[in-house]
C-alpha cells in the first residue's frame, strides 16, 4: 500500500477546532462516525491536558527564545491513514500497531517533546490518526516552523517514512501522488471517498463481466429445444439418442452450478450498487462542507478587509478635522456646523 500521509499548518486559533473535531466534542456531522465505538479511540501521548493546552504549554517554554506572533504558526496537525482493503487484509492489531510506528518516527523526526498528541481513531471506516507536533527547532530550540517544514523536508518524510515502516515489516511504499503542504481535511477525505468509489466501480464493472459471461454459458440451453424424445412402444418410457442424452445431463451439471453462482453474483451486485450509492451520498456532503468552509474563510477575509477600510477613512475624518474620537470607538463628525453623526466601527 502507498503511504497514506496529509499535514497542514494551524496558528493558535485553529488549534481549538481541531481539538474539538479530533475529540468528538460539539455537533457531529462527519456521518462515517459511529458513535457506540468512538470510547475506543485512544491516545498514544499520555496527558491529562486538551489540546489547545499541550500546544500552548510547549510553545510556552520556548516563547522566552523565540518571537511569536498571533498570526505565528504554533502546530502542524496530521492524518495517517490505513486504507480500507489494507485494514480488511492486516486486521485491527496489526493497523494499530502500524499506527505506532508511525508515531515513533515522528517522535525521532522531530523530537518526542514536540509531538503533543497522537489520537488514534477507530470509530470511522478506516483507522487512522491525528497526530499534532509544535514546529520547535532542535538545534536552537525556537519556534520555526517555516524553516522546519520545508517542502525537501516534507519529500524526505514520505520517502523515509516508508523505509522505516518497511523494517518494521510493513508493506508499505512511498505515495506516488503530489506532495501537498496542507490539504483541508474535509478535502482530504472527500478525496479518500472518490478512491473507495473508484475501487467499487472496478469491483462492479468485473462482477458485471462475470455474469455476461454466465449469460453466455446458459444460452446453450436453447439446444434442448433440438433435442427429440420418442416414446417406446413398450412401455412409458423415453429414448433419446446417446449424444442427446448427454447433452441433458451436462446441461443439468451446469444449471445446478450456474444457479447457485448467479445467485451470489447478483447478491454481490447489489451489495455493491449499496455501497456506491452510500459513498456518492458521503462525497456530496464532503464537498459541500469543503466548499463552505471556503466561503466562510472567503467572508473572514472580506469582513478584514472591510474593518481596514472602515478605519482608514476613520482616521482621514479626524486627521481633516471633520470627526473626533470618542470613547468605545465612536467617531463624531460634524458637518456644516449643525448637525453631527455617530459612526460606529
Amino acid at each position: 500500500m502507498e503511504f497514506a500521509w496529509n499535514t497542514q499548518k494551524n496558528k493558535m486559533s485553529d488549534v481549538k477546532g481541531k481539538e474539538m473535531e479530533q475529540d468528538r466534542k460539539g455537533r457531529i456531522s462527519n456521518p462515517d462516525i459511529d458513535d457506540t465505538r468512538t470510547n475506543m479511540n485512544y491516545d498514544l501521548v499520555e496527558n491529562n491536558k486538551n489540546l489547545y493546552q499541550r500546544v500552548k504549554a510547549r510553545v510556552d517554554e520556548v516563547r522566552s527564545v523565540s518571537r511569536i506572533q498571533k498570526n505565528s504558526v504554533v502546530d502542524f496537525s496530521n492524518i495517517i491513514t490505513v486504507p480500507k482493503e489494507q485494514y480488511e487484509k492486516w486486521g485491527l492489531e496489526k493497523s494499530k500497531d502500524y499506527l505506532k510506528e508511525v508515531y515513533n518516527y515522528f517522535c525521532d523526526e522531530f523530537g518526542k517533546e514536540n509531538v503533543v498528541s497522537a489520537k488514534v481513531h477507530l470509530d470511522e471506516t478506516t483507522p487512522h490518526m491525528h497526530l499534532h507536533f509544535v514546529p520547535v527547532n532542535q538545534e536552537n530550540g525556537k519556534l520555526q516552523a517555516r524553516a522546519l517544514m520545508t517542502p525537501a523536508r516534507i519529500n524526505k518524510i514520505h520517502t523515509e517514512c516508508p523505509k522505516y515502516l518497511q523494517e518494521k515489516g510493513f508493506e508499505v511504499e512511498r505515495g506516488k501522488g503530489k506532495t501537498e503542504k496542507s490539504l483541508d481535511i474535509h478535502r482530504f477525505k472527500a478525496e479518500k471517498i472518490k478512491e473507495d468509489i473508484n475501487i467499487l466501480e472496478n469491483k462492479l464493472k468485473a462482477l458485471e463481466s462475470d455474469l455476461k459471461a454466465f449469460e453466455r454459458v446458459e444460452s446453450s440451453f436453447d439446444k434442448i429445444d433440438s433435442i427429440k424424445a420418442k416414446k417406446s412402444p413398450l412401455g412409458a418410457k423415453i429414448s433419446v439418442k446417446e449424444d442427446d442424452y448427454k447433452l441433458l445431463i451436462d446441461l443439468s451439471k451446469k444449471s445446478l452450478v450456474l444457479s447457485s453462482k448467479v445467485s451470489a453474483l447478483q447478491g454481490k451486485v447489489s451489495n455493491l450498487e449499496n455501497q456506491l450509492y452510500e459513498k456518492t451520498l458521503k462525497l456530496d456532503e464532503r464537498m459541500e462542507l469543503h466548499k463552505l468552509r471556503n466561503e466562510n474563510v472567503n467572508l473572514k477575509s472580506s469582513i478584514v478587509k472591510q474593518n481596514k477600510y472602515i478605519a482608514i477613512l476613520e482616521d482621514k475624518l479626524i486627521d481633516n478635522g471633520l470627526a473626533v474620537r470618542k470613547p468605545k470607538n465612536e467617531i463624531k463628525v460634524q458637518k456644516n456646523k449643525s448637525k453631527t453623526y455617530d459612526l460606529e466601527r
